[in-house]
């Protein structure tokens, strides 16, 4: 009983402070507790990109998004059209406003309070069982340690295996949004404070082999795995992949995230790159900043590989229809599976660089998220 009131405090607690602020405590905060006013403050103020230098909608594109959205709410804000014209180079009364994907179609396609619990690195190891995932070393669910054959372990074993390895991949299993919580360290330096470092993370970790990505990853940034961000949906009878964006390291990052510098870059159906790409606060590139190739010239291989994994993974997740995927491609052309992002996968940087999220099926799924409610604004 204590827990549950411990809990009940502690979101309470979370969402006046975010509402308050606008900001969230990365690691700590879990998103999927907030409320909408919660959600729409921290996105506001802490995700999306301010538009204040960005070219202002016409007349006529605001009358295009009312038109569009009107039937399923009476006010809505058109900054985050502004905000997807002015980057993607292109208007569409189709793009998707964040704060409305939060409040509503994420909500209605992904169980957030499963994803509570589910939502667990450790836990993918059985749950994507069927596709390639990063070499696992040993995991601790709770306090019980388990090797890569998912066997239960002692700390001390734990350490040992740790030990052998050249590097290891230290990952907290759950809250760690933002490549925030995940670390590479020396084996014999992990070894020497395991104790002190595992009792420092205080949940759920999981630690992996590094994964050593193909050639035509590596060659954008070498020091960082970098992935392929997937949107997918599953449907009745298969799954269709929405959106499909690349994401870059910088500055010898060992982490792709955008909130850590990286750079989200469109792909074409070849996996070419797209012309451009673009950093978390919404600047525009047209090269790396480090290595200075031009994006244009750059191509990835086996992105055919990358969806297949994608399409063999959703089915069994029947309660996340809806699914923010992070793959990449190691030496062998194999995908794999990096992260499974099962609710309150950010849509900005995507369509910022793919442009409008849901294309021509965006009626389709406002139609079925919202089955035939008007909102009076995003919030209610």
């Amino acid at each position: 009983m204590e827990k549950y009131v411990s809990d009940f405090l502690k979101t309470a607690a979370d969402n006046i402070r975010c509402i308050i602020t606008g900001n969230f405590t990365e690691g700590v905060t879990d998103l999927n507790t907030l409320g909408n006013h919660a959600l729409l403050r921290i996105d506001r103020k802490s995700v999306t990109p301010s538009v204040k230098n960005l070219p202002k909608l016409t007349a006529e594109q605001k009358k295009q998004i009312k038109k569009f959205y009107s039937p399923y709410v009476m006010f809505m804000t058109t900054r985050y059209h502004r905000l997807y014209t002015a980057n993607y180079g292109e208007f569409h009364p189709e793009f998707f406003p964040e704060e409305f994907y939060a409040m509503y179609i994420d909500r209605y396609y992904s169980d957030r309070e499963e994803a509570r619990y589910l939502d667990n690195k450790c836990y993918y190891y059985r749950i994507f069982s069927n596709v390639h995932m990063p070499e696992l070393i040993a995991m601790r669910i709770g306090t019980t340690w388990l090797n890569a054959d998912q066997e239960p372990i002692t700390q001390q074993q734990a350490s040992l295996l740790v030990k052998k390895e050249k590097e290891a991949v230290v990952k907290k299993a759950v809250n760690s949004e933002g490549g925030f919580g995940v670390s590479f360290v020396k084996g014999e330096e992990l070894y020497n404070t395991f104790t002190d470092t595992m009792n420092s993370i205080g949940c759920d970790v999981v630690i992996q082999k590094p994964v050593k990505q193909h050639s035509s990853f590596a060659a954008l940034h070498p020091d960082s795995v970098n992935t392929i961000r997937v949107v997918s949906l599953l449907r009745s009878d298969n799954v269709k992949i929405y959106a499909a964006a690349l994401k870059i390291g910088t500055g010898g990052s060992r982490t792709d995230n955008g909130c850590q510098g990286g750079i989200y870059c469109g792909l074409n159906s070849d996996g070419s790159l797209k012309n451009y790409g673009i950093l978390d606060n919404g600047t525009l590139l047209y090269e790396h900043p480090d290595l200075h190739y031009k994006f244009s010239e750059k191509k990835l291989c086996h992105l055919d590989r990358v969806f297949e994994l994608v399409k063999k993974a959703h089915p069994f997740m029947g309660h996340f229809r809806l699914i923010s995927w992070d793959v990449t491609v190691d030496e062998n052309g194999d995908a794999v599976l990096i992260e499974a992002n099962l609710s309150l996968g950010g849509i900005n940087d995507v369509q910022m660089c793919c442009g409008p999220l849901f294309g021509e099926d965006t009626k389709a799924i406002l139609d079925e998220a919202l089955q035939g409610k008007r909102r009076f604004t995003t919030l209610i």
